[in-house]
Formats: C-alpha cells, sequence, structure tokens
C-alpha cells in the first residue's frame, strides 16, 4: 500500500511483513496503545455474504480467547468497508515453512520432537475450549527466538473457504495435509486437526509431507483418500520406530483409529523424547547437494500450486526443471516431474499457450519412458487435454481425454476419482463441440458415479453438476435444467460460497434458464 493506511481509525499498516493465501501481513502501528503489532488483512470479505462476515468474526472473538503460550495472541479482530482484519502480537522468528525450506531433510529428531511436543499442547488447549483450528499447516506456527512454537490463524480457514475458494480443490483446508472427510465434505472435529497434526510431524521428522505432492491435485488425493502412508522413517532411517508409528495412527482414514486426543499426542510424543530419561539424539544434516537442492525447489513450486501461488509455483519449476535437466538429463524422470508442475502452474495461472508446449513434451516423453498405462503419464495426457480446452481446442482435447478415461477405467475401473475427472474432461469437450446427446450420457454417468465417490456436494460432483444443467438447457430440456439450476445454486453457495466462479456460473445457468420462462417446480436433477 503505496498511501498510508489506518484501519478502524486505529492500526497504521507500515510495511508488508509476508503473504500467502490467509492474507497478507503487515507491520503496524497501534496508535491508541502506541504499540507495534503485526495485522493480518484477509481477503476482501464478499458483499453478498454479510451473514458470513458475521460469522466469522464471532468465530475468530471466540478463538481471540484462547489463552495458551504456544497461541498467537489475538488483540482485537474487526471490519473496516470490504476489509476484514486481525490485530496479533508481533513476533520475531520464522513460520514452520520456512524452517522446513531451510532443512530439506526434515529437523533434528530432538528439535522435531520438540516442536511436536509444543504444537500439540496448544492445539488440546484450543480443542478444550471448543476450537478447531481445520488448517494446520507449516506456514500456520511460528518460530519465535528461543525455540517456542506459536500457532496462528485459527478461526480464518472456515471463512476463506466461502469467501475465495483459495484451495486447488474449492474444498476446506490446505490440500497437502487435509483429511479424508474434508476431501469428502464430512463432519469434522478435533480428531481432523490430529490427522492434520500428524502429516505437519511426517514432514518435520523427514523433510517430505505423507504423499506425493508433485503430480497434482487428483494424485494427492486419491493418496490422503486409499493410500497408507509409508512414515517418516522410510525416508529418514534414523526417525525412531515410536515416533514413525504415532505419525502413522494420527493419520489413520477413519478418525476413529487415531489417538483420541492432543493429550494422548503429547503423552507419546514425551515419552519418545526421554526414553528411561535419555534425550533422543540429534542426526546431523549433510549438506545439500545440487539434485537435493533442485528437488526440494520442486517440491516448493508443487506446494505452490497446492496453496494457490501460481505466479511462485511458475518461477520456481522452471527453474527446478532447468537445473535437473542440466545435472540429470532433459529426459530423466525427475526433470520431467519439474516440467510437469511447471505446466500445471502456467496452466492454474492462466498461461494455457505456454502451458500447451510443456505439457505436450512432458506427455510424450513418460509415454517413452513409461509406457502409456503409467499413472504418472496418463496424468500427463489428461493434463494436456485440460489445456487444450481451456484454450479453446477443444476438437484436440476430446481424443486425448476419451483416451485417458479408456485407460484408466481399464486399469482402475469406473468407480475411481481419477477416472471419474478424465470423464468430466471428456464431456466438457463433448460439449463445448456442441455434440450435446454424447455430452448427456458422459455428464450423467459422471455426476452420479462422483456423487457416490465424493458426495452431492463435494466441488467435483458439483462442477460435474453445473455441466449436466448446461448439456440440459443446450438441449432444451428446460424442466431437468431448472431443476439442476436450483439446487446446484443452493449448494454451491452452502459449500462455496457467493464468491466462487462456481456459484457464479451456477447462477448463471439458473438465470438463463429462468430468462427463457422457465419457472416450473424443481425436480431431483439426477431423474
Amino acid at each position: 500500500m503505496s498511501d498510508v493506511v489506518v484501519l478502524g481509525g486505529r492500526y497504521e499498516l507500515e510495511q508488508m511483513l509476508g503473504k500467502g493465501g490467509m492474507g497478507q501481513v503487515y507491520l503496524a502501528t497501534d496508535n491508541r496503545l502506541g504499540r507495534k503489532v503485526a495485522v493480518k488483512v484477509l481477503p476482501q470479505a464478499p458483499a453478498e455474504d454479510p451473514e458470513g462476515v458475521v460469522r466469522f468474526l464471532r468465530e475468530a472473538r471466540l478463538a481471540a480467547t484462547l489463552q495458551h503460550p504456544g497461541i498467537t495472541v489475538v488483540h482485537d479482530v474487526d471490519q473496516d468497508g470490504t476489509v476484514l482484519y486481525l490485530v496479533m502480537e508481533l513476533l520475531n522468528g520464522d513460520d514452520l515453512a520456512k524452517l522446513l525450506e531451510r532443512n530439506a531433510g526434515g529437523l533434528a529428531t530432538a528439535q522435531a520432537i520438540d516442536l511436536a511436543i509444543q504444537i500439540a499442547d496448544a492445539l488440546g488447549a484450543a480443542h478444550s475450549a471448543g476450537v478447531i483450528h481445520r488448517d494446520l499447516k507449516p506456514a500456520n506456527v511460528m518460530v519465535i527466538d528461543g525455540g517456542r512454537a506459536k500457532l496462528c490463524d485459527f478461526g480464518i480457514a472456515k471463512h476463506l473457504s466461502s469467501a475465495t475458494g483459495l484451495t486447488g480443490s474449492g474444498v476446506l483446508g490446505t490440500p497437502v495435509y487435509m483429511a479424508p472427510e474434508q476431501f469428502l465434505g464430512r463432519q469434522i472435529d478435533a480428531r481432523t486437526d490430529i490427522y492434520l497434526l500428524g502429516g505437519m510431524l511426517h514432514e518435520l521428522f523427514c523433510g517430505q509431507p505423507p504423499f506425493p505432492i508433485d503430480e497434482g491435485i487428483e494424485a494427492l488425493v486419491q493418496g490422503h483418500l486409499k493410500y497408507e502412508p509409508k512414515g517418516p522413517r522410510h525416508h529418514t532411517p534414523s526417525v525412531p520406530a515410536e515416533a514413525d508409528r504415532l505419525v502413522r495412527d494420527m493419520l489413520a482414514k477413519e478418525p476413529g483409529d487415531r489417538p483420541a486426543d492432543c493429550k494422548e499426542v503429547v503423552r507419546r510424543l514425551k515419552a519418545i523424547a526421554q526414553p528411561s530419561g535419555a534425550q533422543v539424539p540429534a542426526q546431523a544434516q549433510a549438506p545439500a547437494s545440487p539434485v537435493d537442492e533442485y528437488e526440494q525447489l520442486s517440491r516448493r513450486a508443487a506446494r505452490y500450486c497446492h496453496e494457490g501461488r501460481f505466479a511462485d509455483a511458475v518461477t520456481a519449476a522452471d527453474q527446478a526443471a532447468q537445473g535437473r535437466a542440466r545435472v540429470l538429463g532433459p529426459e530423466h524422470p525427475d526433470t520431467l516431474s519439474s516440467r510437469n508442475i511447471l505446466a500445471s502452474a502456467l496452466y492454474l495461472a492462466g498461461r494455457g499457450a505456454e502451458a500447451e508446449g510443456v505439457a505436450r513434451t512432458v506427455a510424450q516423453a513418460r509415454t517413452r519412458l513409461f509406457g502409456q498405462d503409467n499413472a504418472k503419464t496418463l496424468r500427463s495426457w489428461l493434463l494436456l487435454a485440460k489445456i487444450l480446452y481451456t484454450i479453446g481446442r477443444a476438437g484436440e482435447a476430446l481424443p486425448i481425454a476419451q483416451g485417458v478415461s479408456r485407460d484408466r477405467g481399464r486399469i482402475f475401473g469406473p468407480e475411481n476419482t481419477e477416472t471419474q475427472e478424465a470423464r468430466n474432461t471428456e464431456g466438457w469437450a463433448l460439449h463445448a463441440l456442441n455434440r450435446n446427446p454424447e455430452a448427456m450420457t458422459v455428464a450423467y454417468e459422471t455426476a452420479t458415479a462422483r456423487g457416490r465417490l465424493l458426495g452431492n456436494e463435494h466441488p467435483d460432483t458439483l462442477e460435474t453438476r453445473l455441466l449436466l444443467g448446461q448439456v440440459n438447457h443446450a438441449l432444451g430440456q428446460l424442466p431437468k435444467a431448472q431443476a439442476i439450476a436450483t439446487a446446484l445454486q443452493a449448494d454451491c453457495l452452502k459449500v462455496l460460497g457467493p464468491a466462487h466462479p462456481l456459484t457464479a456460473k451456477a447462477q448463471t445457468l439458473y438465470a438463463a434458464v429462468g430468462a427463457l420462462g422457465y419457472h416450473a417446480p424443481p425436480v431431483p436433477y439426477y431423474r
């Protein structure tokens, strides 16, 4: 901000300290009390959702009542015009994400356990007060001078999920760490936070999240929903076996299979830290080689994609791809992985024309190296199909999407989210080519399958329901189009909020059907 900005007639913003999906943080002066504070300015609150703003303020004020040395003190929370902001204590230190960037293989075991105990203890205090964090991740933990961990951003994640659609999947949370019940839109509770904490601890111990993040959102979702994590000990053998077991217990698919509460997590961590009174030795950090540095840069680019930082992702992925090409060769699997992330980042950043060439090169190279049936190969071809569709070349996108649909169906079966992802792209391409009778069949089958797999209110299902409504509208099936638009608009508003692009498209469809004069009572969209 170039001009002096004073929020609430009190907090004078001075300089930006950082920014991310949760907003921008400024150094500020509280002119009433004459002290330095940190002010987090959240993304603009939607004027269409004043009740949502009221709920957010109520939840944030509840979070501000939390009193614990491991929870960042919130001095104030308010709205100034369209700006929502929180005023917090000013902390000297780095967030845990930056600390992990400087320690590519994870933290020393003793340090990781110490921080884990602090974070779990603070989280338990919040749960005792009835507050769920919902979006635990390294960027939401500050490590201040002296090694004290401080949790931040309580009460923000739920508001932002509806206000901005920040995450790659459109659902609440950061996909790198999200619990299965979050992906599925099910009820969350304190055990959801325990899963998120388990993902963080996995990375603290070995430097890597529990599931690979470099092959796109759908592959990441599959990991959280279906596969057991290998555990930090798989990556770093010096991790104590009990720490590995605790992390894997916290990452159980079913909430009831996780530790009952944070007190249990703390108890088990303390037992690891001091077995028979002995301290866990710290492992030595080996100097990073160029290969290791490019791996970390590539992983960082993937994380930026999942966090919505697409410009940063493009820069990091390009640097990683070029570095790996020099060191490993242009068609080494790791080089292709970085180039695939680059293609995804360019696509997500709206630079489809640039993304198309990169994605095609990667898909062709992976076909030569791995074969057509390889999961990574198929993901690269589907990414190319999505890019082609986005830049208006649906005729080229369609056969590629159909091929991936056929191959995934043969390999994984129809009851698979990745198979249905390809079918969804196929349906949109058919619709763009005005082949709506065929698109109808694909859209109906995909909406039904996604409803079974993910639930009717999952953002992926909502997207296919939009396609189904648009196809019915194009074919003049106005009663069904109106029924779909009515239900879809209501569900999008509830799940995604009024500012989400999918909500806007659902409202456009509803208005388009109404403009044709059809206002019959709605019928279930799936008939």
